[in-house]
């Protein structure tokens, strides 16, 4: 009898590696990375050599080389020495990115932001392009600093609401009560709320949070299947403990950012 071999539909892959649909997409359009099989309606079909090459291709990224190099470097095209040059702690649009905002460029700031989204997954974007430019633009000099610090914050949650709101749409996971007690509009918070949605929940983003205490025993959250709390700072007593009591009502479906498990004890 012949192995039939597993397939699996483009969410499944993006929920089983953490490449969202659209990055695969890109990949396999842009790139030619990524080559899945076709139902006779053309919906992509990937076996588990495709995964494997996702996996390898985000190793490659992860090590700092660039999504164009990834190509030549998979059929061996790129030598030893060269590829080391390529390797980097940011993408090459962060400078691209940075002097776009220098001028204010709303526009072009826009296409480079929705291209990175678009062609790399959310880890890379966070530590290799949003990370670097947050850090560069504190560095900036004089009264600009604060104008290119808000168009940089604005498209970059403009993007990120989309593909919320997109990836909500396509969500099987149930409801997540994404709560952040970060100032309104941290970028970090938004990055994590999109974390949950690209992992299959429903996400519900609450920013701007100082007190979760009304969501114990409340009857209205019994709708959410899973809970997401994040904070990039120290929080009150008062705070921790209604955090205690929310990851009981929710067993293990409370989710915690890094910060808040190293105040529980947790890292």
């Amino acid at each position: 009898m012949a192995y039939e071999q597993k397939l699996y539909a483009i969410r499944e892959v993006a929920e089983l590696t953490g490449v969202k649909p659209v990055t695969l997409r890109a990949w396999q359009r842009r790139y030619n990375l990524v080559q899945p099989q076709r139902t006779e309606k053309g919906h992509r079909l990937f076996n588990q050599e495709n995964i494997d090459s996702i996996k390898e291709i985000q190793g490659w990224l992860a090590k700092g080389v660039s999504i164009g190099k990834v190509s030549e470097l998979l059929k061996g095209g790129v030598p030893t020495n060269e590829l080391q040059q390529e390797t980097r702690v940011q993408l090459e649009e962060c400078e691209q990115l940075l002097t776009a905002l220098s001028q204010l460029n709303r526009g072009k700031s826009e296409n480079i932001i929705a291209t990175v989204m678009k062609e790399y997954p959310l880890d890379i974007v966070e530590s290799q392009f949003a990370f670097p430019v947050i850090d560069a633009l504190e560095r900036v000099k004089g009264p600009l600093r604060s104008l290119q610090k808000g168009l940089f914050q604005s498209l970059m949650i403009n993007k990120l609401s989309s593909i919320l709101e997109a990836e909500n749409k396509a969500a099987h996971k149930g409801k997540c009560l994404c709560v952040s007690y970060d100032p309104v509009g941290s970028l970090l918070a938004w990055l994590w709320a999109v974390t949950w949605s690209e992992k299959g929940y429903n996400v519900t983003f609450l920013d701007g949070v100082d007190d979760v205490s009304g969501l114990v025993g409340n009857e209205a959250v019994e709708s959410y299947s899973a809970l997401a709390l994040f904070s990039h700072k120290s929080l009150a007593d008062a705070q921790m403990t209604a955090i205690a009591k929310l990851r009981k009502q929710f067993n293990d479906q409370c989710f915690l950012s890094d910060v808040l498990q190293t105040l529980n004890g947790l890292d």
